[in-house]
């Protein structure tokens, strides 16, 4: 399960931050968070794994590795 996480200021110090509702397909949430990016949102996918890092999956994958 997947949701997109949405960060934005409106103006405050600190950011405001929103979840999604759960998508059982990433691929589903994926193109959410392309359309929330489009509308100039700062977005994350976050799993109930712990979050999926978008731009930094490689990395992710190369550190688990190691462990």
């Amino acid at each position: 399960m997947y949701r997109v996480v949405t960060r934005y200021r409106n103006g405050t110090e600190r950011p405001i931050i929103e979840h999604g509702p759960w998508h059982p397909s990433r691929q589903h949430t994926e193109y959410w968070a392309e359309q929330l990016r489009l509308a100039g949102y700062i977005v994350e996918i976050d799993s109930q794994a712990g979050k999926a890092a978008d731009d930094n999956a490689d990395l992710a994958s190369a550190l688990a590795s190691m462990a």
